[in-house]
C-alpha cells in the first residue's frame, strides 16, 4: 500500500517481522504441546525457546535465503535452526507442513486487523449518533430519484446512515467468528505429521481451536465473508460520503465536508471548495472492492493445495485493511467537522412550494371529496396539476427559456435581462388548491373543462354555503403541511435506534 494511505498498526501486523515472529510462536507452541503431553523432556522446549529468543530473527538473512530457496517457510526454518545445536534440530518444525506453521499467525493477523477497524468504527458510530441527536429537529427535504420527495429531519437521515453502517459492521463481526479456529493437520489435512491430540494441545496454547476438514490450508470460503463484510461496510460509508457530496453541490449547499482555513480547492479556480475527502473515500472503496473480489476467488484451489491464494493474500489482506482504515479515518474527519446549513435546508423546503406534502394533500382530498364524482385518478391528477402549476414560470422568463441565443453577445443580453426580472412569486400548492386556482398545463392531458370542475369542487370544499371559509376544514388543511404532523412518527426511529 502507498505510504500515503497506510495504517501503521496494520503495517506492523503484516510486516515480515510480525509474520516471522508469528511463525516462531507456532513452532514453539508445538514443542511446548509435546512437553505437556509428556512426549519430550521439558528442557528441550526451555533450551530451544531460550536460544531463539536470545537470537532474534535476522530478516535480511531470511530474505537472502528465501531468494535462493524460493520458499519463505523453509528459509525461516533454516534461519532459526542455525542457532540450535544439531541435537535439537529434530524438534523444530517436526511433522509440520508450511501452512501448519502459517495458518495460526494468519488468523491472528486477521483478528488483530479487525480490532483496529473496530476501534475506528466505534468513533464513526458515536459521531453519527451525535449528529442524529443534534439535528433531531433540523427539517429538510428528503429526496428519491434525485427529486424532492417528503419532509424529514436531518437527524433521521443520520439515523439511516447509522443503521446501514451498523448492519454492515455486524456482518463482519458475524463472519469473524471463524477466527477462533486454525489447523495443524498436515500436508493434506489427515494428520500425516501431527496427531489430533497434539493439534488440540498446540492450538490451545495459541488460544485457538482445531478446524476439522481442512486440507493443507483452511478452506478460504470461511474467510471470504470477512472480506465481503469489510467491503460492505466501506461501500456503506462511501454511500454516506456520496450523500454528503451530493448535498455540497454549488447553488444551495446543504452540507459541506470540512475545509481548512489554508486549504485550496483548485490551482486555477480560487472559488472552488472541492469535495476531496468524500471523493477519496470513493477511490478507496474501489480498491476495497477489487481486493474483496480477489480474496473471494481464493475459495478456488486445486485439490488439497496450490499456491494461487498465497500471492493474493500477501497483497490483498493487508491492503484491504489499509484501504478500509483510510476510509474510516477520512469519514471520521468528515463527520466530526461536517458543516450543516439549516437555512439552506429550509430554503429548499420553501422552494418546493408545498409539494413536500403532496401525498398528504392527496389523502385529504380523497377523504373530503369522497361524495363527489371524482375518481382516485381524478384526485391524483388534481394534485399533480397543482404541483406543476406552482412551478410555471413568468412569460418573460419563458421567452428567455424558449429562445436560444445565436451569439455570445446575445447570450450576454439574455443574462442581463434575466438578472433584471423580478423574483418569481412563490406560490404554494397550499394556497393554490385552497383557493381553487388551478390552471391548464401544457405538461398534462387535462382539459379546461376538467380544471373548471376541480376548481369548483375545491371552492365548495373550503367554503360553507354562505361563502365563508370553513374554519374546521381550513385548520385541518393547514396542519397537513406542518412538520409536527408530517414528522410525528420519526420519534419511533429515534427511540428504537438510539433510545432518544
Amino acid at each position: 500500500m502507498h505510504s500515503r494511505y497506510e495504517n501503521k498498526q496494520i503495517k506492523n501486523l503484516w510486516s515480515d517481522e510480525g509474520k516471522l515472529n508469528g511463525w516462531q510462536a507456532v513452532e514453539l507452541a508445538v514443542i511446548e504441546a509435546r512437553v505437556n503431553l509428556k512426549r519430550i523432556p521439558k528442557e528441550v522446549y526451555v533450551k530451544i525457546k531460550e536460544l531463539l529468543e536470545a537470537n532474534p530473527i535476522d530478516i535480511d538473512w531470511w530474505k537472502k535465503c528465501d531468494s535462493e530457496l524460493q520458499h519463505d517457510l523453509n528459509a525461516f526454518v533454516m534461519e532459526r535452526v542455525r542457532f540450535l545445536p544439531i541435537e535439537l534440530h529434530q524438534y523444530f518444525h517436526d511433522g509440520l507442513t508450511s501452512y501448519d506453521t502459517e495458518e495460526s499467525p494468519f488468523v491472528r493477523n486477521l483478528e488483530n486487523s479487525l480490532m483496529v477497524l473496530s476501534r475506528q468504527y466505534e468513533k464513526i458510530q458515536e459521531l453519527l449518533e451525535k449528529l442524529a441527536q443534534k439535528h433531531r429537529f433540523t427539517i429538510m427535504m428528503g429526496k428519491t430519484h434525485g427529486q424532492d420527495a417528503e419532509l424529514q429531519s436531518f437527524g433521521k437521515r443520520a439515523l439511516t446512515w447509522l443503521v446501514s453502517c451498523d448492519a454492515a459492521y455486524d456482518q463482519i463481526m458475524q463472519a469473524s467468528k471463524v477466527l477462533e479456529y486454525s489447523k495443524l493437520s498436515g500436508a493434506i489435512g489427515n494428520y500425516g505429521g501431527l496427531d489430533p491430540e497434539l493439534e488440540v494441545e498446540a492450538l490451545n496454547i495459541l488460544g485457538l481451536k482445531p478446524y476439522y476438514g481442512a486440507t493443507q490450508i483452511m478452506p478460504r470460503v470461511i474467510y471470504a465473508p470477512i472480506a465481503q463484510g469489510i467491503c460492505n461496510l466501506v461501500m456503506t460509508l462511501d454511500n454516506v460520503a456520496l450523500n454528503i457530496r451530493l448535498a455540497a453541490r454549488t447553488g444551495l449547499p446543504l452540507l459541506r465536508e470540512p475545509f481548512g482555513k489554508k486549504q485550496t480547492g483548485s490551482t486555477k479556480m480560487p472559488q472552488k471548495q472541492n469535495t476531496i475527502k468524500t471523493e477519496q473515500t470513493e477511490g478507496q472503496m474501489r480498491l476495497v472492492k477489487a481486493y474483496m473480489l480477489a480474496l473471494t476467488e481464493n475459495v478456488i484451489t486445486w485439490e488439497e493445495r496450490a499456491i494461487e491464494q498465497s500471492c493474493v493474500e500477501r497483497v490483498a489482506w493487508p491492503d484491504i485493511f489499509h484501504a478500509s482504515s483510510q476510509v474510516l479515518t477520512v469519514m471520521e474527519k468528515i463527520l466530526a467537522g461536517l458543516r450543516v446549513y439549516p437555512d439552506n435546508m429550509l430554503q429548499e423546503i420553501i422552494n418546493s412550494r408545498g409539494t413536500y406534502a403532496a401525498g398528504e394533500v392527496k389523502e385529504f382530498l380523497k377523504k373530503h371529496l369522497s361524495d363527489t364524482a371524482l375518481t382516485y385518478e381524478d384526485i391524483y391528477r388534481l394534485v399533480q396539476l397543482a404541483c406543476f402549476n406552482v412551478f410555471e414560470v413568468s412569460p418573460e422568463r419563458l421567452a428567455i427559456r424558449d429562445t436560444l441565443a445565436t451569439s455570445y453577445d446575445e447570450a450576454m443580453v439574455k443574462l442581463s435581462e434575466l438578472g433584471k426580472l423580478p423574483a418569481e412569486k412563490n406560490i404554494s400548492i397550499m394556497d393554490l388548491i385552497k383557493n381553487g386556482d388551478l390552471r391548464v398545463s401544457d405538461q398534462l392531458a387535462i382539459t379546461q373543462d376538467q380544471v373548471d370542475i376541480f376548481n369548483q369542487l375545491l371552492q365548495n370544499l373550503f367554503h360553507s354555503k354562505s361563502g365563508q371559509i370553513d374554519l374546521d376544514i381550513l385548520f385541518e388543511w393547514i396542519a397537513i403541511f406542518s412538520p409536527a404532523h408530517l414528522l410525528k412518527n420519526e420519534e419511533t426511529l429515534f427511540a428504537n435506534i438510539i433510545g432518544l
